[in-house]
């Protein structure tokens, strides 16, 4: 009696899961791997190894990543291939064999990282070749579901750094100095401008063009000689810039145009206000014009790109004066000036100066002498 009524008990909690149902089978619990790294990108500087890349959010579970996770960087000899079409779901491993350690760190999911493991002094010296890094992220039991993409440096001696870094305003830019070196095949030196400052309200010339560049990056070639100086024409007058150099080392190792940077100058800042005159304006000419009873005065227009406009000076020879202002107090626009304020029989003699933005005036043309009739 007691084993009938137990088995119908049984038969009826089946039933009863039976009504229930089960919404999927289980799954396995997740390994916690973080998906791997693929857009490393390696920077050598000095004997530095600069590497940055975006840590994932998610584990290859697709579960959203807690808490910093572990970077494993290392390194190997040789350009290795950047890996295939990653699997849906990557085996755990210990990670790469013969991958020699650079370095752990621990970084946020879903965020920019950035990290810097020192270059082996082995691979400081000697003819340039490829090493390749890696970064492998890494769960609480150490186990990786695979490398990042490869980045590739060339070892070899790094170009020295640059000493003794100066600028200097001229009319035609900023011209950069720096001690020389011996030149080498793939050199260059490489110039940064950063704008610092700038003037509250831009000049016209600039108003109606291009503000200049935040920042700009020049190069100087040195495969064949050092010139230890620079002109950079595109620096702005009236702004504030920074400038610092390096030299780079480029060359092209298993078929990977790799580049090693020497240490960066320290920087250099220019307050680059103009006070440069433009030109002297040329073509002068007077002509006595009876029936308006003036002298008419033009020149040729002058091309400076800052230019604000004209003074026109006049002695009167006959009376024996000095060269006075005769253009009135504001700066004249167009080049030319009809004098009316002229005398018959007197004979004058004309010069005329061009004035900038800034109130840079130059020196005055030539003089050109003429009268009015009596």
């Amino acid at each position: 009696m007691k084993r009938a009524i137990w088995a119908g008990a049984a038969s009826g909690w089946l039933v009863l899961l039976a009504g229930c149902g089960l919404a999927a089978n289980p799954q396995p619990p997740t390994l916690w791997l973080p998906e791997p790294v693929r857009d490393l990108t390696v920077t050598r500087v000095g004997n530095e190894v600069h590497l940055h890349w975006v840590m994932p959010k998610n584990t290859t579970d697709k579960v959203p990543l807690k808490g910093d996770q572990r970077a494993h960087l290392c390194w190997i000899n040789g350009a290795a291939p950047p890996p295939g079409k990653p699997p849906a779901n990557p085996p755990p491993s210990i990670g790469l064999p013969n991958c020699t350690n650079a370095g752990d760190d621990a970084f946020a999911p879903d965020k920019p990282a950035n990290d810097t493991a020192q270059l082996p002094a082995d691979l400081t010296t000697g003819a340039p070749r490829v090493v390749t890094y890696v970064v492998e992220l890494r769960n609480h039991a150490g186990k990786t579901a695979g490398p990042s993409n490869p980045g590739w440096i060339a070892t070899g001696a790094a170009p020295p750094a640059i000493a003794n870094l100066t600028v200097q305003i001229q009319a035609e830019g900023v011209v950069v100095h720096w001690q020389k070196a011996d030149p080498q095949t793939g050199l260059v030196l490489r110039i940064h401008r950063t704008l610092v400052a700038q003037p509250g309200a831009s000049k016209s010339s600039e108003a109606s063009g291009t503000p200049p560049p935040q920042e700009q990056v020049l190069e100087v070639d040195l495969d064949k000689s050092d010139p230890g100086q620079a002109l950079d024409r595109d620096a702005a007058f009236d702004h504030t810039w920074r400038y610092t150099v390096e030299r780079v080392l480029k060359v092209d190792l298993d078929h990977h145009p790799l580049e090693i940077l020497g240490l960066p100058s320290q920087p250099a800042t220019i307050d680059a206000k103009d006070t440069f005159p433009p030109a002297v304006p040329t073509g002068l000419a007077v002509v006595a014009d009876e029936q308006s009873h003036a002298l008419d005065v033009s020149w040729t227009p002058d091309t400076d790109i800052d230019l604000a406009g004209y003074i026109v000076y006049r002695r009167d020879v006959t009376a024996g004066t000095v060269a006075e202002r005769v253009s009135g107090k504001a700066i004249l626009v167009p080049p030319s000036l009809e004098d009316k304020s002229v005398a018959s029989g007197h004979r004058y003699a004309y010069s005329v100066s061009a004035v900038d933005q800034d109130g840079n005036e130059s020196a005055r043309s030539a003089e050109v002498e003429e009268s009015l009739p009596q």
